[in-house]
C-alpha cells in the first residue's frame, strides 16, 4: 500500500503519519523501513499498544500538522497518479465542502462505495449498490448486491452524497477539532467514518464523492485479532487462495455456496451494538429510518440536503463550478 502511495503521490507538501496499533506480524518492521528509507520527505511512525481503530485514528489526528487530513485505511491502495492534487483542488474550491471521499473498489472488481447512502427510505448502504432486503424490514447494511466497476460507469462523476467511508476520506483539521475527533463509542471499529462525515453535515458542511481518485480496497489482506476466530481466519485464507487461482464468476459462486462470507458471531454482536448506538446518537434506525421523524429532527440541516431543493441545488452548483474551472484549465 505504501509503495502505491509513494508512486502516486506527487503533491509538493504533505506528510505521512502511520499509527501501528500493536501489530503482531511484521508490520512494524515494514513501517520502520519505510520511515528510514526517505521515500517520503516527512514520515512519522507512532508505535502504540493495541487499543483499537478509534484510538488509532484519534492518535493520528493529534500528531498531524497539516491543514487537511486524509484518512487512509491500511488495506487500501491509491491507484490514481496525482490523486492528492485532484482531491485538494476540489476540496478548496468551495468553503462549504466539509468531507470528500474517493471511488472505492473492492479487490474482486466490484463496487465497494461511491460515497454512502443513509438518509432515505432504503436506509444505510454503500452508494452504487442495491439492497437485497425489503425496504422497512432490513437487518444488515451489507445485504446488498455489488455491480462490477465496469457496470457503474454512470456514477463516475462528482456528486454530493449523504456521507462517506474512511478508506480514503478528506476533511480539514479545523473541522475535525470542531467535531471532537472520532467518537470512541464506535470502538473498536466501524461506523466511525460515516459518523464523522454526518457530523460535518450537522455543522452545516457538505459531503462529496470524487470519482477521479480510484482506491482499491484489498479486504482479503485483513487479519482478525478476535479470540475464537480460527474459523474466520480459515475463511479468509480460503478467500485469498480463491482470489489468486479461480476466475471471478466461479469464485463468487464458491464463496456463496461455501458461506465463506459469513460474519463471525463476535462481529455480529459488535454490529448490533453499533446499530443501537446509532439510534441513540442520531435518533433514527440506520437500516429502517422513519423518514417523517428524520425530517422533523434534521430537516432544516444539511443532513437532509437531498430533501431540500435549495441545498440540493447548492451542491450541484459546487460541482458545476469545479467542472467549469477544470475546463478552463
Amino acid at each position: 500500500m505504501l509503495e502505491r502511495l509513494a508512486a502516486n503521490t506527487t503533491y509538493p507538501d504533505f506528510e505521512v503519519v502511520a499509527v501501528d496499533d500493536g501489530s503482531t506480524d511484521a508490520s512494524r518492521e515494514i513501517l520502520r523501513r519505510w520511515r528510514d528509507s526517505d521515500r517520503f520527505a516527512r514520515f512519522t511512525l507512532l508505535e502504540c499498544e493495541h487499543r483499537g481503530v478509534m484510538a488509532t485514528l484519534n492518535t493520528g489526528l493529534e500528531h498531524a500538522t497539516g491543514e487537511i487530513i486524509v484518512q487512509l485505511d491500511a488495506d487500501a491502495s491509491i491507484e490514481t497518479p496525482g490523486w492528492l492534487e485532484r482531491m485538494v483542488g476540489f476540496y478548496r474550491s468551495d468553503e462549504r465542502i466539509g468531507v470528500l471521499c474517493g471511488r472505492i473498489v473492492l479487490d474482486n472488481g466490484r463496487v465497494h462505495a461511491y460515497g454512502l447512502n443513509l438518509i432515505g427510505p432504503e436506509g444505510m448502504h454503500d452508494r452504487g449498490t442495491r439492497i437485497t432486503e425489503p425496504v422497512g424490514a432490513r437487518t444488515f447494511h451489507n445485504a446488498v448486491t455489488r455491480p462490477l466497476e465496469t457496470q457503474a460507469r454512470q456514477l463516475e462523476q462528482y456528486a454530493e452524497v449523504d456521507t462517506a467511508i474512511g478508506c480514503c476520506m478528506m476533511y480539514s483539521t479545523e473541522l475535525a477539532e470542531r467535531i471532537g475527533g472520532y467518537d470512541v463509542a464506535w470502538s473498536p471499529v466501524w461506523f466511525d467514518d460515516m459518523d464523522l462525515a454526518l457530523s460535518a453535515r450537522r455543522l452545516g458542511k457538505k459531503v462529496f464523492f470524487c470519482p477521479e481518485v480510484r482506491v482499491l480496497h484489498r479486504m482479503r489482506l485483513r487479519n482478525t485479532r478476535a479470540e475464537g476466530s480460527r474459523i474466520a481466519f480459515g475463511r479468509a485464507r480460503v478467500r485469498r487462495a480463491l482470489a489468486q487461482a479461480v476466475p471471478r464468476p466461479a469464485k463468487d459462486m464458491i464463496v456463496k455456496l461455501g458461506k465463506l462470507d459469513r460474519m463471525p458471531p463476535e462481529r455480529l454482536a459488535l454490529l448490533r451494538h453499533h446499530y443501537d448506538y446509532w439510534r441513540e446518537k442520531w435518533g433514527f434506525d440506520p437500516l429502517n429510518p422513519d423518514m417523517d421523524a428524520v425530517l422533523e429532527r434534521w430537516g432544516d440541516t444539511e443532513i437532509c440536503w437531498a430533501f431540500d431543493p435549495e441545498r440540493r441545488r447548492a451542491g450541484e452548483e459546487i460541482v458545476a463550478a469545479h467542472a467549469r474551472e477544470q475546463a478552463v484549465g
